[in-house]
């Protein structure tokens, strides 16, 4: 348990969090519904997996570390990072396996890959996505390796680069409601109601990183100038 102090939540912020990861689940299941009841098998685990890897697991490992969070709120630091780094593991495979899934389609099929929107923004969440493990890993490491790099400036770029990746995950859920899959299967409004739920999520989830990272980008001058 956490020993630390802590101010007890109000009943909007209950309310907020648990708004937030019922969306969560809701846009989730909705998409693996729909993968596996309107589209070919293999192809069906590329939009399940990696909806259910960004969706709600990297979204559980960045929301470990909010005040806010119901789930992990009361448990120790040490354990919210074990919690994070676990979450972040199982949502990079899980997103490598429903990438492997869309190139085996596309090579099964014949198909052109990375020629619209979706697929080139996910190219590039997928290929940072390995980035930003590398340097959940340094960040871990980080006081073994200060001779390298200091571990305020790691854990800054960690958290900087952990942001752009959701964001960048987000861009490319919404560009996927934009798909022929997606058009096809859902129904008129579903498109609006996922953007909206994937912007609102992803604003509560994004605001703990961004404000870590601003609050260690603007002591980062004073701890250099101490030393």
């Amino acid at each position: 348990m956490n020993t630390e102090l802590q101010t007890p939540l109000t009943w909007v912020q209950i309310v907020m969090d648990l708004v937030v990861h019922s969306l969560l689940f809701i846009f989730t299941a909705y998409i693996v519904y729909l993968s596996f009841s309107h589209s070919a098998f293999l192809f069906a685990w590329h939009p399940a997996l990696l909806t259910i890897g960004y969706t709600v697991f990297m979204s559980e490992a960045i929301l470990s570390f909010s005040e806010n969070n119901l789930l992990t709120r009361n448990r120790s630091f040490q354990w919210r990072v074990r919690f994070h780094w676990i979450m972040q593991t199982i949502g990079g495979v899980l997103s490598t396996a429903g990438f492997i899934a869309i190139l085996a389609h596309k090579f099964v099929n014949d198909k052109h890959h990375f020629h619209t929107y979706h697929a080139i923004v996910g190219l590039i969440t997928f290929i940072l996505t390995a980035l930003v493990g590398v340097g959940g890993v340094w960040t871990k490491y980080s006081y073994n390796l200060r001779q390298y790099l200091r571990p305020v400036l790691a854990k800054l770029i960690h958290g900087a680069l952990g942001s752009i990746l959701y964001f960048l995950a987000v861009i490319t859920m919404i560009l996927g409601l934009y798909s022929n899959f997606f058009v096809r299967s859902s129904f008129s409004s579903a498109r609006g109601i996922g953007i909206f739920i994937l912007i609102i999520t992803a604003t509560y989830v994004l605001i703990k990183p961004l404000t870590s990272c601003l609050m260690r980008f603007r002591s980062a001058p004073m701890r250099v100038s101490s030393l």
